[in-house]
């Protein structure tokens, strides 16, 4: 495998998603698709940061954003993490007391989540993105108040998942929530199998799971529309190419090999629907992405 950034450094793409929740976050209330206020804290990037200054910068941030990539990425970026909000919520209420944050990335659900909680977070990521968001969390709050994470190192393309996270303390008698956002289209094709192989190992049966994914042809860089191969050749240039897409029959076929039934796919147009139906006419249908639900058998 050719060099990647993440073997020298934080991702950038985790950063640029950060900034885009960030500036949804500082909308007025009644036009706001995400409330995240911890995210401003991980961006390094100058330039993001003057993005960030003031609610009117944020709101011309996001309209480039829609305008260069179109509306859809940008929503769906946010409602994804609504609903995985949401998906959260229902697991803790049914009991489930121990998430799994794959490729966590600059998630801000450790942060949000109440320090006296009884539900263990296990952030798994690439080193380098980790130390950046750490150091990050622990300057946020005292270190004795992290006790509710457990920091997973963990490179998807080189480690084994199961071994990182039974060291790091997961219970796989305990059904778990796993959590795996923005990841699988930067995944090889093999990684994306052993990854689901070991999660097959150590989550309990009724244990949930969350993924996205990237539509092949977006990833492949043959879609009919313009902004998506922007999109596509954005994600290269900062070093963190698109590898491996999916359709929603692959995504089934795949969760079914290890053992996962798919419960339900969702798309930009789906999302707006159900948190923002006022905007679904500002975004034209947009098969791009989707994020899926899936039980452990």
């Amino acid at each position: 495998m050719k060099s990647r950034r993440l073997d020298r450094r934080a991702s950038f793409t985790a950063q640029s998603c950060a900034a885009q929740r960030a500036a949804e976050t500082l909308q007025p209330p009644d036009r706001r698709l995400l409330d995240d206020p911890y995210s401003r804290y991980f961006i390094h990037s100058p330039l993001l940061r003057v993005c960030l200054i003031h609610p009117l910068a944020a709101r011309a941030f996001i309209e480039l954003l829609k305008s260069v990539f179109g509306a859809a990425g940008h929503f769906f970026l946010v409602l994804r993490a609504r609903y995985t909000d949401d998906v959260l919520e229902a697991a803790i209420n049914d009991g489930v007391d121990q998430v799994v944050l794959l490729g966590a990335g600059f998630d801000t659900t450790s942060l949000r989540r109440a320090t006296d909680s009884p539900v263990k977070i296990f952030e798994v990521d690439a080193p380098t993105t980790q130390a950046d968001k750490r150091a990050v969390v622990e300057r946020l709050r005292p270190h004795e108040g992290n006790d509710h994470i457990v920091w997973v190192p963990c490179d998807f393309e080189h480690d084994a998942l199961r071994e990182r996270l039974l060291e790091g303390g997961f219970d796989p008698t305990r059904p778990s929530l796993i959590i795996w956002l923005g990841v699988t289209a930067y995944l090889t094709r093999e990684a994306l199998d052993a990854t689901l192989a070991d999660l097959a190992a150590v989550c309990a049966p009724g244990s949930r799971l969350v993924f996205d994914y990237l539509d092949t042809n977006l990833v492949a860089g043959d879609s009919t529309s313009a902004r998506a191969r922007l999109w596509t050749q954005a994600a290269a240039r900062f070093g963190e190419p698109y590898l491996t897409g999916l359709t929603a029959a692959d995504a089934d076929a795949l969760l079914a090999a290890h053992g996962f039934t798919c419960e339900a796919h969702l798309t930009t147009f789906e999302l707006l629907q159900h948190y923002a139906p006022t905007y679904v006419s500002r975004s034209p249908a947009d098969g791009r992405a989707a994020i899926t639900t899936a039980q452990r058998r």
